[in-house]
């Protein structure tokens, strides 16, 4: 009998193995047409959402999934109207993590990003306004900022200097790389202060985050732009919404960290869709270069209002 209950459980357990299906690989979702919805209850294919038209958002909800930078300055710049700017290269793994771990990470990330670190910088023109920025790619290592990364950031700070260009930073990612520490946190303070002497050469600053942006980068760098913007569905912080409500115990409001409620209280100065915020860039820094076309744009505008209220008036 006993021997009879063992093998009844034996094939009821093969039968369920067969009926459920195995798990998909990290490669088998990487590569598959599908993806799982971002609203609504049905899979969507990857390439109604990650094309040109689109810009990796998607067309029902909004929703912006990361743009890897050299993406990004084609749209920002156009394609083959930028360069890239090649950034200091320091030594791997300064804390000799054992077995080679975060050397292997680096290979990793190299290799499916084609970046050094996780930030990619650029100098090109729009509008016959040259401009140099950064971004940085959430698919390095989550986008943490490394020593490497800070000096491409200075990097960066140094060629609009020179160039006499304003600087755009598009930001992601978790903040400082934990491998390596105290030296990646002292990048907090460095990057703040090559943003400070952008400023002093009274060039324009504009930070755009990008979802998400959490740590220290949102605590350093970004914090000190001359224009705050954000894309949509961009959720902005320094410690997650896991950490905060685990920390203090308390349900967090509605839209806590989302772009739209950092919009309400302040905090950024607008947010848009990707597929506009190019063009709300480029307004504003030509009204902070003081460029003819807008600003006549803007007085003729203000004289036409003026003029339709004094008609009113009389």
């Amino acid at each position: 009998m006993v021997g009879n209950w063992i093998t009844r459980i034996i094939t009821q357990a093969e039968k369920i193995k067969t009926a459920i299906k195995k798990r998909a690989s990290k490669e088998e979702i990487k590569n598959s047409k599908w993806m799982s919805p971002c609203c609504g209850s049905n899979p969507i294919l990857k390439s109604s959402i990650f094309n040109e038209k689109e810009l990796n958002t998607c067309p029902n909800c909004d929703k912006h999934y990361p743009f890897p930078p050299r993406q990004r300055f084609d749209h920002f710049y156009g394609a083959n109207n930028w360069e890239e700017i090649d950034t200091p290269k320091l030594a791997d793994d300064p804390l000799s993590w054992p077995g080679g771990v975060y050397k292997k990470k680096l290979a990793s990330a190299r290799k499916l990003t084609n970046q050094r670190c996780s930030v990619l910088v650029a100098l090109g023109e729009r509008d016959g306004i040259k401009i140099t920025s950064f971004a940085i790619n959430s698919a390095f290592i989550g986008g943490a900022i490394s020593v490497e990364s800070a000096e491409a950031i200075l990097k960066a700070c140094d060629v609009a200097i020179e160039n006499k260009t304003p600087l755009l930073a598009w930001s992601e990612g978790g903040g400082q790389i934990m491998f390596e520490s105290g030296l990646s946190l002292q990048g907090m303070a460095r990057t703040v202060l090559g943003v400070s002497e952008v400023k002093k050469n009274n060039l324009p600053y504009i930070n755009i985050y990008t979802n998400k942006c959490y740590g220290g980068i949102s605590a350093s760098f970004c914090g000190v732009s001359d224009i705050a913007f954000a894309e949509k569905s961009t959720m902005i912080g320094f410690a997650g919404q896991h950490i905060v409500k685990n920390q203090t115990r308390e349900e967090l409001p509605e839209n806590f960290q989302s772009s739209q409620e950092l919009m309400r209280t302040g905090f950024l100065d607008a947010e848009f869709h990707r597929k506009e915020i190019n063009d709300k860039i480029m307004t504003v820094l030509k009204i902070l270069l003081k460029k003819n076309s807008v600003i006549n744009s803007e007085q003729n505008e203000t004289s036409e209002n003026s003029q339709s209220l004094s008609r009113e008036a009389s």
